[in-house]
């Protein structure tokens, strides 16, 4: 009886702890610490690009077109799960919307030029495939969070008036640190192009 007495003495205390968990989950990403520059957020799309090579290979090798097929709708789930996911946190549903809209057109710009050199060669790179549902799909899922997370810790950055020049600055900093070719360095351009709000 003691036992019990106890536990419902401590019930209040396990419900409030319980709650500010839940509430710690639901603001995590809004209470992340201001980034000093846009390094993150460059480096994070220059990770979706190297998935965006994994996914050319897979396709090449399932000659599937590199856009999905008209009645596919992956692409608006994609962008709306972001905008619902950046909403929640208090980040701008529309400027969400942009971002991974651009990300998905960046990944299609290094998808078309990578067919297009393998197309001439006769033949794709020998490296290792990895399966585009169960193993890459995921995995670009998994960055959206990370991503929203990331335009969260920049927001002060972003209105700045010189939000346009770090952005340029940080992508050829990681472009001349890790030796990209043109076409990713293109890639890495065009996924941030509206980064500040443009």
């Amino acid at each position: 009886m003691r036992y019990l007495t106890r536990a419902n003495a401590l019930w209040p205390v396990v419900s409030l702890a319980a709650g500010c968990l839940v509430l710690w989950s639901a603001q995590g990403l809004a209470q992340v610490a201001p980034s000093q520059d846009f390094s993150k957020l460059v480096e994070l799309s220059a990770t979706r690009l190297d998935i965006s090579r994994k996914v050319a290979l897979t396709k090449w090798d399932t000659n599937q077109p590199i856009a999905d097929p008209p009645n596919d709708p992956r692409e608006k789930q994609v962008i709306a799960a972001a905008a619902d996911e950046a909403t929640r946190l208090g980040l701008s549903g529309d400027l969400a919307s942009a971002f991974f809209a651009d990300q998905i057109e960046a990944s299609k710009l290094v998808q078309v030029a990578l067919m297009a050199e393998w197309r001439r060669a006769g033949q794709a790179p020998a490296e290792p495939r990895a399966d585009l549902k169960t193993e890459l799909r995921p995995a670009l899922d998994q960055l959206r969070s990370r991503f929203i997370g990331e335009l969260i810790a920049t927001q002060r950055l972003r209105e700045a008036p010189d939000c346009k020049t770090r952005v340029v600055s940080a992508a050829r900093v990681h472009v001349q640190a890790h030796r990209l070719s043109p076409l990713y360095a293109i890639a890495l351009d065009r996924g941030l192009s509206r980064v500040c709000g443009d």
